[in-house]
């Protein structure tokens, strides 16, 4: 009987250890999802952050060409700085369009998404809104392969990037 009774207390403290594990493992899954949520919090933080100094810098900018172009009549040599606040303007109205479209579409997803997100961001980031793959691995430090099989086919499902045989292109859409 007494056998009984300590073969019951092992199987027990077998049951009891197996769910203590489990229920371990559960824990550190959530706590690793936390910090993902946490990371994208951070990290959509940082590109709103980047998106208001782009607009500050944006404002400056056209004000500074306000100015310039009303004194144009008196330095007629302005016309060429004019030009290159011009170009300046419509880079940062170019990232600006792409940083403001791309976490448009990141807070509407979930943290699972990340390789997306990192792939949008570093393409908003990028000049004109287009990278080779070859940047974008150096930019994400996700893999060529994963990139080229996985990540852009779903975004280009999406319509969220162009793909041809040498460049990823952003594509904003300026409705949303």
């Amino acid at each position: 009987m007494l056998d009984e009774v300590r073969e019951l207390l092992k199987k027990i403290d077998q049951i009891v250890e197996s769910e203590s594990n489990r229920l371990n493992d559960q824990i550190d899954e959530l706590k690793s999802k936390l910090h993902s949520i946490k990371s994208l919090e951070d990290d959509y933080n940082s590109l709103l952050d980047e998106a208001k100094k782009a607009t500050k810098e944006l404002n400056e900018l056209k004000q500074e060409r306000l100015v310039l172009k009303t004194d144009l009549e008196k330095y007629a040599g302005f016309e060429d700085k004019i030009q290159d606040y011009q170009i300046k303007i419509d880079e940062l109205n170019l990232k600006l369009s792409g940083l403001l479209f791309t976490s448009t579409i990141i807070s509407q997803w979930i943290p699972s998404q990340k390789e997306n997100i990192d792939v949008l961001v570093a393409l908003a980031s990028s000049s004109k809104h287009s990278c080779t793959l070859s940047e974008l691995h150096e930019r994400t430090m996700i893999p060529v392969v994963t990139l080229k099989n996985r990540v852009l086919p779903l975004l280009a499902n999406d319509s969220l990037v162009k793909m041809t045989e040498t460049e990823v292109f952003l594509t904003v859409n300026k409705s949303e």
